[in-house]
C-alpha cells in the first residue's frame, strides 16, 4: 500500500525508479495502460482482493485480483490497481506452500483410528454374540432335557433382559411340568381305590350288584377328574368377562348350600358390581364354601367394599391349618393329615384352583387362622370403574 501511495504522488518520470526498487524474485510489478486481466477467480485471489480493498479504503473499487492459468507458478496471482492515468499490474504467488496432503502424523493418526475402531467393533460384536450363543445353546439343551440350568445375565441391557426372561420361562415350564406330573400321579393313585372296589363288586356279585355303591364310586371318580380338568384349564380359560353382582351370587351360593342342610350365612351388601368371568368366580366361591362345610360345622361369608377393593371372607369353625402349613396348602395336590385327607374325591386341588382363578382376576388369596378355631379365607379384588375398552372399540366406537 506504501507503493501505491508513493506512485500516486510521483510524476511519471519518477515512477519507474520506484518500481525497479520494489521488484522481488516472487513479485513482478509494472505500470501499463491496458493490462491483460486474468479471468480465473480462486480462493487465494478472493482473499487477497479482500485484504487490498480493506487497506485502500475509498479506492477499493479500483482493485481487481485474479488467478492466471498460465505463467510461472510463483507469479500466478494478478493484482490490478487503477491509478489516475495508468494501471499497476502486480504478479505474485502464495506466500506459504500448500500443506502436504499426506503426512506421517496424519497417516499414523488415521491408522490408529482404524485399528481402534476395528478393535471396539470386534469387542462390541463379541459382547452381543457370545451371550446370544450361550442362550441358543441353553435353549437347545433345555428343549432336549427339560432341566433348569439358569444362564448368567450379562451383556447389554437387552441381552440381560432376554436372559432373565429365559430363566423365568425355564422355571415356569419346569414348574408346570412338575405340577402335571404330580397331578397324573395323584389321580392315578386315588383312582385305584374306587376302581378296585368296583372290580371286587363285579367279581364277587355276579347277579346282585350294589348299584348304589357303584354310582357312588362313579361320582367319586367323576369329581376327581373334574377337579383335575378344572385345574388344568384354570390359567387358560377363554370365558368372556362381563359385569356380575357379587352380592347376589354370594346370597345364591348360600341359599343352595342351605337347602342341602348346611349351616351357612351371608353378611354384606346386596349388590356388588364386579367385572369378571362369572363361571370361574362361581367355581372359586363354591370351592371355598365346600371346604368350609366339609371341615367345619358352620360357614359365615362376609363381603365388603373398601375404597377400590372388594374383600370377601369365608370363615369356618373347623380344625384350621397350622401356621407353618398355610402356604403349603395352596400348592397343587397338598392335603393335610389327618383332618383334611379323608374327604372322598379330594385330590388336593380345591385351593389351588381358587388361587389361579383369583390371580387371573388380579386379586389375592390369603389364609388366616380364626380364633379360637377355624380358618378364614380372604379374597381381595380390585374394583374396576368401568368395563375396559378394546383397541378396536377405541378406533371404531359404537
Amino acid at each position: 500500500m506504501n507503493l501505491v501511495d508513493a506512485l500516486r504522488t510521483l510524476p511519471e518520470s519518477g515512477r519507474s525508479l520506484v518500481i525497479a526498487e520494489a521488484q522481488r524474485p516472487d513479485l513482478s510489478i509494472r505500470l501499463t495502460q491496458a493490462p491483460a486481466l486474468c479471468e480465473t477467480l480462486t480462493t487465494d485471489a478472493r482473499d487477497l482482493e479482500s485484504v487490498l480493498r480493506a487497506q485502500l479504503g475509498k479506492d477499493a473499487a479500483n482493485v481487481t485480483v485474479r488467478s492466471c492459468a498460465s505463467g510461472e507458478p510463483q507469479r500466478r496471482i494478478q493484482a490490478v490497481i487503477r491509478l489516475r492515468d495508468q494501471t499497476l499490474d502486480i504478479r505474485t504467488g502464495r506466500t506459504t506452500p500448500d500443506p502436504p496432503v499426506l503426512t506421517f502424523q496424519f497417516v499414523g493418526a488415521l491408522l490408529f483410528l482404524c485399528v481402534a475402531l476395528a478393535a471396539m467393533s470386534a469387542w462390541a460384536v463379541w459382547r452381543v454374540i457370545w451371550p446370544l450363543r450361550r442362550l441358543s445353546e441353553q435353549a437347545d439343551a433345555f428343549g432336549r432335557s427339560i432341566a433348569i440350568s439358569p444362564i448368567e445375565e450379562e451383556g447389554p441391557l437387552e441381552i440381560r433382559r432376554v436372559a432373565r426372561a429365559f430363566n423365568l420361562m425355564q422355571e415356569r415350564v419346569t414348574r408346570s411340568l412338575q405340577g402335571r406330573t404330580r397331578m397324573l400321579a395323584a389321580i392315578s393313585h386315588d383312582l385305584r381305590t374306587p376302581l378296585t372296589r368296583m372290580r371286587l363288586q363285579l367279581d364277587t356279585s355276579s347277579t346282585d350288584i350294589a348299584r348304589g355303591k357303584l354310582l357312588r364310586d362313579v361320582r367319586l371318580m367323576q369329581a376327581m377328574v373334574s377337579s383335575a380338568l378344572a385345574f388344568l384349564s384354570g390359567g387358560s380359560d377363554q370365558e368372556q368377562r362381563e359385569w356380575l353382582d357379587l352380592g347376589a351370587l354370594l346370597s345364591t351360593v348360600c341359599d343352595e348350600f342351605e337347602e342341602r342342610g348346611a349351616a351357612i350365612s351371608y353378611e354384606g351388601p346386596e349388590q356388588i358390581r364386579f367385572f369378571c368371568r362369572p363361571n370361574a368366580i362361581t367355581r372359586a366361591l363354591t370351592n371355598l364354601v365346600e371346604n368350609g362345610i366339609n371341615f367345619g360345622s358352620s360357614v359365615v361369608i362376609t363381603a365388603s367394599t373398601k375404597g377400590d377393593r372388594i374383600e370377601i371372607d369365608v370363615a369356618d369353625d373347623g380344625p384350621g391349618i397350622p401356621k407353618d402349613k398355610l402356604k403349603d396348602v395352596l400348592e397343587p395336590f397338598v392335603r393335610l393329615d389327618p383332618a383334611r385327607s379323608g374327604r372322598p374325591g379330594s385330590v388336593g386341588l380345591g385351593l389351588s384352583i381358587v388361587k389361579e382363578i383369583v390371580e387371573a382376576h388380579g386379586g389375592t388369596l390369603e389364609l388366616i387362622q380364626r380364633q379360637p378355631t377355624g380358618l378364614v379365607v380372604r379374597v381381595t379384588f380390585r374394583i374396576e370403574s368401568e368395563e375396559p375398552v378394546s383397541p378396536f372399540e377405541q378406533i371404531c366406537p359404537k
